[in-house]
């Protein structure tokens, strides 16, 4: 479940769009979707991992990957292979 709302809150989907989406995969495994919905994005909010907007991003945000906006990530670690460059 959690995977496909991380999926789904890519910032062009509101609130209302999440839960009707995770409605309808899940249907009666995932009653009630609200809760369920809340409380899951509650969690990533509180791990850090998401930021819940009340407007939309229209570019003010570098939402590209690697990027993070906190600031508070380590430094890469040159060991893992990632290749910071599209």
């Amino acid at each position: 479940m959690n995977s496909l709302l991380w999926e789904l809150m890519d910032g062009s989907r509101n609130m209302e769009q999440i839960i009707q989406l995770m409605d309808s995969t899940f249907h009666e495994r995932i009653t009630p979707v609200e809760e369920r919905v809340g409380a899951s994005v509650t969690n990533l909010m509180s791990l850090g991992l998401v930021v819940v907007r009340t407007t939309p991003i229209n570019g003010e945000w570098d939402i590209s990957p690697l990027h993070d906006p906190s600031e508070s990530l380590s430094e890469i670690d040159p060991s893992l292979g990632i290749i910071e460059e599209e």
